[in-house]
């Protein structure tokens, strides 16, 4: 039963660090813009830049998926999260423009 514990304590830590490194914004979608140069994803497919309330820099997304659920979180004026790789310790006000979507959830 000691094992058990012990190995849920150290996947619980385990998935918390995952996420230390990731930058966290949250809030509605100000400006959704297409077909910047910046904004590809792996296939080299341009996909949408962001930006949400209350920042000033651009995000993007990273898949059609994710591009996806921008258009649907604009149109229903739904808040999400956004969460990016850290960047030198940047924060969701601070990072350099265009920084691609790690993952985004909708609320």
């Amino acid at each position: 039963m000691k094992f058990i514990k012990f190995i849920a304590v150290i996947f619980l830590f385990s998935g918390l660090n995952a996420y230390a490194g990731n930058i966290s914004c949250s809030g509605k979608i100000s400006m959704l813009m297409a077909e910047h140069d910046s904004c590809k994803d792996s296939a080299g497919k341009k996909q949408f830049a962001f930006k949400l309330v209350g920042t000033t820099s651009w995000k993007c997304s990273g898949s059609d998926t994710a591009s996806s659920l921008l258009l649907a979180s604009k149109v229903a004026d739904k808040s999400l999260s956004v969460y990016m790789s850290d960047a030198n310790g940047a924060t969701c006000s601070t990072h350099n423009g265009y920084l691609k979507a790690s993952y985004i959830i909708l609320y």
